[in-house]
């Protein structure tokens, strides 16, 4: 199987909101690039996981392999800043500041494309849980109460 199809294919579902399905796309890329020495391709499949994991409800997961990814490639921009914009809407402030800080000083990406909401959800394709968690970090709007308590 094509791991660029994988890609492409997990892309499409999660458009169509079928994150479940795209996950297991993804998963199935990252292994293969990881088995094929192709790291940074690997990290990219990783984090399209985990953004899969997040449009699914599984936050928690979500959260854990960004930061797992985090570790492994902190050039890449993508986990930084998801965990920024979950750790804000759960009252994180610190460690929100502290991804979005190391996204725009220390990634090769850098911030400045996420500051765009609309590339971040039409482009980058993450959900829209994701994407409202960025913008309220983004406009530094207080998470709600009940968000937090249902996290």
């Amino acid at each position: 199987v094509n791991t660029m199809v994988l890609n492409f294919r997990g892309n499409a579902l999660s458009q169509l909101g079928k994150f479940a399905d795209a996950l297991t796309d993804y998963q199935e890329a990252s292994e293969i690039f990881t088995r094929d020495r192709q790291l940074r391709m690997a990290s990219l499949s990783h984090a399209n996981e985990g953004l899969a994991l997040f449009g699914s409800g599984r936050r928690s997961e979500g959260m854990s392999t960004m930061q797992g990814l985090s570790r492994r490639d902190p050039g890449l921009a993508d986990p930084h800043v998801a965990l920024a914009a979950e750790y804000w809407s759960i009252g994180d402030v610190v460690r929100a500041e502290e991804q979005w800080r190391f996204s725009c000083e220390q990634t090769e990406e850098g911030c400045t494309q996420y500051k765009d909401l609309d590339w971040v959800e039409n482009i980058r394709r993450w959900p829209a849980s994701l994407v409202g968690d960025l913008g309220a970090f983004l406009q530094r709007k207080a998470p709600s109460a009940a968000g937090i308590a249902g996290r």
